[in-house]
């Protein structure tokens, strides 16, 4: 693999940044950049625009990797993030995978297959989407929702949720399309409120992502149903639709359809 590719990496530890770096030149990218510092690498950020992130939870100064990350998405910056730790918060972990769109978490001592799996999947990600970005129009900028999660408040991509039910008065469950999911005290209201019109209630208690739909059928095996289900993509779960909506939703998606065509 040639230079094609470039890696920011972002490591308080200085033996742990510069064993990340050989890493990087055995898998053939270019490294650009180490910083321990996040707010210090967000100022540089706009010069460097690094293909690839290698971002430890711990830095130096007021910033801490997660929060970095997020800063950057929340400006508008799509680069494969790689985060890499040695903690054993579970939070930490779901957190860089649900908002920040991590392709994998590695955890230290880090292993060489391991990050060589890690940069295979970046380098394809990327590979893929400069193909696309050929014909492909300009996407339009990620939607944010914050949702609550026990006692934090974390910001979600709507690209990344699958569909979201309500379970009872005080939880939430988000499925993600990554097959994760997360609980949530948030409300459906609330959610929605946050979301561009591709997030759709179409069944009370339920929303889902038209970005995902795949079709929708009438309700077998009950004669006398009103009720629709819809299929979508990586989930066997079929979701109901009013029969009240039926033709709305129909609409709806022969307009997303018809854009992608």
């Amino acid at each position: 693999m040639s230079h094609l590719f470039t890696v920011a990496i972002v490591e308080d530890n200085y033996w742990a940044g510069k064993l990340l770096e050989s890493y990087c030149q055995q898998c053939g990218l270019k490294v650009i950049s180490i910083a321990s510092d996040g707010e210090h690498f967000i100022q540089s950020y706009d010069q460097l625009q690094p293909d690839i992130l290698l971002v430890d939870i711990g830095l130096e100064g007021n910033l801490d990797g997660i929060s970095m990350v997020q800063s950057l998405r929340k400006d508008g910056y799509h680069q494969k993030v790689i985060m890499v730790s040695g903690t054993t918060n579970i939070d930490h972990v779901l957190t860089s995978f649900h908002d920040l769109g991590s392709l994998y978490f590695l955890s230290k001592p880090v292993m060489l297959p391991k990050f060589q799996a890690a940069i295979r999947k970046a380098v394809a990600e990327i590979q893929l989407e400069r193909s696309q970005a050929v014909q492909a129009p300009k996407p339009m900028a990620t939607t944010w929702i914050t949702v609550k999660n026990q006692k934090s408040q974390l910001p979600i991509s709507e690209d990344s949720i699958l569909f979201i039910e309500k379970e009872d008065k005080r939880l939430t469950r988000i499925h993600l399309a990554n097959g994760a999911h997360m609980e949530s005290s948030s409300n459906l209201s609330d959610i929605l409120a946050q979301s561009s019109p591709l997030m759709y209630n179409p069944f009370k208690g339920f929303l889902i992502n038209m970005r995902y739909v795949v079709s929708y059928e009438k309700e077998s095996g009950f004669p006398t149903s009103r009720r629709f289900l819809i299929h979508l993509k990586h989930t066997p779960v079929k979701i109901p639709l009013s029969r009240n909506l039926q033709k709305e939703f129909a609409k709806l998606l022969q307009e997303l359809h018809s854009e992608h065509k």
